[in-house]
């Protein structure tokens, strides 16, 4: 069992100590380049861009996917800082490092790339940081409400940057989405090959992420039609996924929820409180599945259930890598993939999964219900794709296509009380649910639909809408909101 293996993450660790390339070490040498973009540097274009990416996924998979998934019915904290967290116990201190991520290792650093690939006339490596820029600023702006954009990452210029509106951020966004395709079509510049670490310079790629990212900003204003238009743009096939690639070396190249769930802070979270590992398991009354869908792959591919620290629901973090565990070696012979969350796991940002998901939800609120259906069946045809071969094998899965008839007063996909486009808006609001776990966009999902999942508050009667703004921020930016802890319930304006 995991459990007793101490003296081997010991030994492991040891063995990894020469090992200087982690995550935290660049993040910490590209907040110093952009605390003064005007400072001279030797680094080239695709180096700074590749430590850029590095900054990225520190953002869109650390803490703050840990706490959003502990406010959106997923995971549950169990001890320390994370029971209190999972309560909603948390202080303006606890963002510090996210925020400081963002703005100074993706949003300022974004700036700089653009200004030396400019210089050049590299348009390829201009468009991937003005979509990386775009990517960060609508996140902090869905996270946080109102934030610096226009002035952020400037720090000679503008040491205390200006908060724009929420919608102000979206719409420049979105503005910003658009030059970046401008100038990745005009095919000008030299890639920056495997520097970038998400599509090896693939400049096609790039566009149809920037389309994929314009039809989830337009989702979170709720305007429909645009979100549907750009999603047909958007990542249409798995090989057009932005995905986070993990390696097997601890403070190098860990899946992040793997390394804090057994290397840094075992036994601080689970998921025995989730709604959504409850909704996959066949086993449990809130199973989701029926005569079309079978979930047990699904759900033994982000959870187990008493394998580890706990006797309920866990996250799933066998696998082959680090010291070769794998559900194979717990009595489910043959299961040698990993698990969810396993040390060398990929970790996804930007799928076809979740454009597909996408177009769907949009299309069903603009009342199409044939384009909606559609946009969910080419869903669901790519979901096993998504899943390890062995716990398909071994587990089992099933996702039919289904008819409209499905969704209509007693069909399979509603108790009678719903109209058909209502049923499917929920089938599709629950698929999004279960497809985004670990992600961001589930504590958007859950804040943007006014909690249509039905998800139980951890505590009280209220769940988190937004994150507080970080002391670090506070302390130096006057231009800093002033909060209280309830400004912690307060909708942000795309939310209210």
């Amino acid at each position: 069992m995991l459990k007793n293996n101490k003296m081997k993450k010991i030994l492991s660790l040891i063995l990894f100590t020469s090992l200087v390339l982690t995550f935290t070490s660049c993040k910490k040498s590209f907040e110093e380049v952009n605390v003064n973009p005007n400072s001279a540097t030797d680094a080239t274009t695709d180096l700074l861009l590749n430590g850029t990416q590095v900054s990225s996924i520190v953002f869109y998979e650390g803490d703050l996917a840990r706490t959003a998934g502990m406010w959106s019915g997923t995971f549950t904290g169990m001890d320390r800082q994370y029971l209190g967290v999972w309560q909603y116990v948390t202080s303006a201190g606890d963002y510090d490092g996210a925020w400081s991520t963002n703005y100074r290792g993706i949003i300022g650093a974004t700036k700089l790339i653009e200004k030396k690939a400019a210089a050049i006339n590299n348009k390829i490596v201009v468009g991937i940081a003005q979509v990386m820029r775009a990517q960060a600023g609508g996140y902090a702006a869905a996270l946080w409400g109102d934030v610096p954009f226009a002035e952020a990452g400037d720090a000679a210029t503008f040491p205390t940057p200006k908060y724009d509106a929420q919608t102000k951020v979206y719409t420049d966004v979105q503005a910003l989405l658009t030059t970046a395709i401008a100038n990745l079509t005009t095919g000008v510049g030299i890639s920056p090959g495997a520097k970038d670490i998400f599509y090896g310079g693939d400049a096609t790629k790039w566009i149809k992420a920037a389309y994929s990212l314009k039809a989830k900003f337009f989702l979170h204003v709720k305007d429909y039609p645009n979100a549907y238009t750009n999603a047909q743009l958007g990542i249409n096939s798995k090989s057009e996924d932005m995905i986070a690639k993990h390696g097997n070396s601890y403070n190098s190249d860990f899946n992040l929820f793997y390394s804090f769930l057994v290397w840094d802070r075992d036994s601080y979270m689970s998921a025995e409180q989730g709604l959504a590992p409850r909704l996959l398991d066949a086993t449990h009354a809130k199973y989701r599945g029926d005569l079309k869908t079978k979930e047990d792959a699904r759900f033994n591919y982000y959870f187990t259930d008493g394998l580890n620290y706990f006797s309920g629901y866990e996250c799933n973090i066998t696998g082959l890598g680090d010291w070769g565990d794998a559900l194979d070696g717990y009595g489910y012979t043959g299961v040698t993939d990993n698990g969810a969350f396993a040390s060398d796991e990929k970790y996804p940002i930007l799928t076809y999964a979740e454009t597909r998901l996408i177009a769907a939800e949009a299309a069903i609120r603009s009342s199409n219900t044939t384009n909606a259906l559609t946009a969910l069946n080419q869903h669901r045809a790519a979901i096993i794709s998504y899943l390890p071969s062995t716990y398909v094998t071994y587990f089992g899965a099933k996702y039919d296509p289904y008819l409209i008839t499905d969704f209509a007063p007693a069909g399979m996909q509603n108790p009678g009380v719903l109209t058909a486009n209502d049923a499917l808006l929920k089938e599709i609001i629950e698929e999004r649910f279960v497809s985004l776990i670990g992600q961001l966009e589930q504590f958007n999902d859950v804040r943007r639909t006014k909690n249509a999942i039905g998800i139980v508050p951890n505590t009280g009667s209220q769940i988190p809408q937004r994150f507080l703004y970080p002391q670090s921020e506070a302390n130096t930016n006057p231009n800093t909101p002033k909060q209280v802890q309830a400004d912690l319930f307060k909708p942000t304006t795309v939310n209210l």
